[in-house]
């Protein structure tokens, strides 16, 4: 390849991050319609109403907390929770299980958790994650730590873009996860398992079509980018 090539080539890519850099912190935020704190004070709000019931159902604290982020910000944004739809997730190593509440290109909001424990790589992104624990807890730590950052049932655990850390979740812990930023660069991540180790191509087709059903309805239904 010419150096004038390569010169270009390095040129556009420049280009390219810049405008998403400028995008990411002056463009994307017009179209969020999430608050961190908000959802935040949503789950500790649904929480509250079981602190003093210790053997709750948790598909009742999910559901709840489900129908209490439509209640806020509308029944159009948030899918209706369907058994049928959670999925298995595989990516940095890490199982869990999801549900999609929210997709949009700028967002996105799900349920997550395991039901007999998991532990992983993070992911590095071009996003904020904001992940509120309902059930169990999460640890997670940065490579230097020596001791754990431990989260337990109504903190948030915000994982800034492009930091990436290490983390684990005991069986029957569950969370609510907020994303806010560049979500397509986040797809590969929770793809890639699927062709260098899982193979499960079944569950792959099920979250793609959820996944691109739900940001088709924001954006041309909603307007929502």
């Amino acid at each position: 390849m010419k150096l004038t090539s390569l010169v270009w080539i390095s040129a556009l890519l420049f280009g390219i991050k810049y405008v998403m850099d400028w995008a990411y912190t002056a463009w994307l935020p017009q179209h969020y319609i999430f608050n961190p704190q908000t959802v935040n004070e949503i789950c500790n709000g649904v929480l509250t109403k079981y602190k003093d019931t210790p053997d709750y159902e948790v598909e009742a604290l999910l559901r709840d907390v489900r129908d209490a982020l439509a209640d806020h910000y509308g029944e159009e944004y948030i899918n209706p929770y369907v058994n049928e739809n959670w999925v298995f997730n595989n990516a940095g190593g890490a199982m869990g299980q999801m549900i999609i509440l929210h997709a949009s290109l700028s967002e996105y909001v799900i349920l997550f958790g395991t039901a007999v424990g998991t532990e992983g790589h993070s992911g590095v992104h071009y996003a904020d994650d904001y992940f509120t624990i309902l059930h169990g807890e999460e640890t997670a730590s940065l490579p230097y730590a020596l001791k754990p950052e431990v989260y337990t049932p109504g903190m948030t655990h915000h994982l800034q873009s492009g930091v990436a850390k290490q983390y684990s979740m005991p069986s029957g812990s569950f969370a609510l996860e907020l994303a806010q930023g560049w979500i397509p660069c986040m797809l590969p991540f929770g793809f890639l398992d699927t062709f260098s180790s899982t193979l499960d191509v079944y569950t792959l087709y099920r979250t793609v079509v959820l996944t691109a059903r739900d940001m088709g309805k924001n954006l041309l239904i909603n307007r929502k980018f």
